[in-house]
């Protein structure tokens, strides 16, 4: 839903009234709303449609998430050798998620708020999400094609990448 500054401070209001009963998690609605992040009231409380941020917005940042928690994952159970011949493949390509755009990209916001009020892609909480830098979505936008094929060639129960995906995934060709 479109709130108005004034049906954002009614709603907020009835919030405060309500406090102390467990019905709903008042202080996420009151981030929510203050963070421009009233999409994940929807994730949250489906029943509740909002539309401050695009919802496909969020459903990318979340694909660009798990992707990232993917990769990150399967890199951490390289072994040390296959470790390093793939960060001397891979560079100048991260290996870690860099975050996106703080003052450019709205995925920034909505990870954020994934993170830190939702609870999700925990691994992330703590780190820094502001890449600096307007090519982090892009590069993203380009990977997850990538990921996605590997994920669906690998099936459902597909364990970590191999040092050879992660770098088709991570490195132009």
């Amino acid at each position: 839903m479109k709130l108005s500054q004034g049906e954002k401070l009614i709603l907020m209001a009835l919030a405060a009234e309500k406090d102390g009963k467990e019905e709903l998690d008042l202080g996420f609605i009151r981030s929510a709303i203050l963070s421009g992040n009233t999409w994940a009231l929807t994730w949250q409380f489906p029943g509740i449609p909002t539309d401050d941020t695009d919802p496909r917005i969020a459903v990318e940042t979340a694909d660009i998430l798990g992707m990232w928690s993917h990769i990150e994952r399967s890199v951490r159970q390289l072994s040390p050798a296959d470790k390093a011949q793939l960060e001397k493949d891979a560079y100048p390509f991260d290996l870690e998620f860099s975050g996106f755009d703080g003052n450019h990209d709205e995925h920034h916001g909505v990870a954020s708020f994934m993170i830190n009020e939702l609870g999700r892609f925990s691994e992330y909480r703590g780190r820094e999400l502001n890449s600096h830098s307007q090519s982090s979505l892009p590069s993203y936008r380009r990977m997850l094609p990538i990921f996605s094929e590997e994920m669906r060639s690998r099936g459902l129960t597909a364990g970590p990448l191999s040092a050879e995906s992660i770098l088709k995934i991570v490195k132009p060709a």
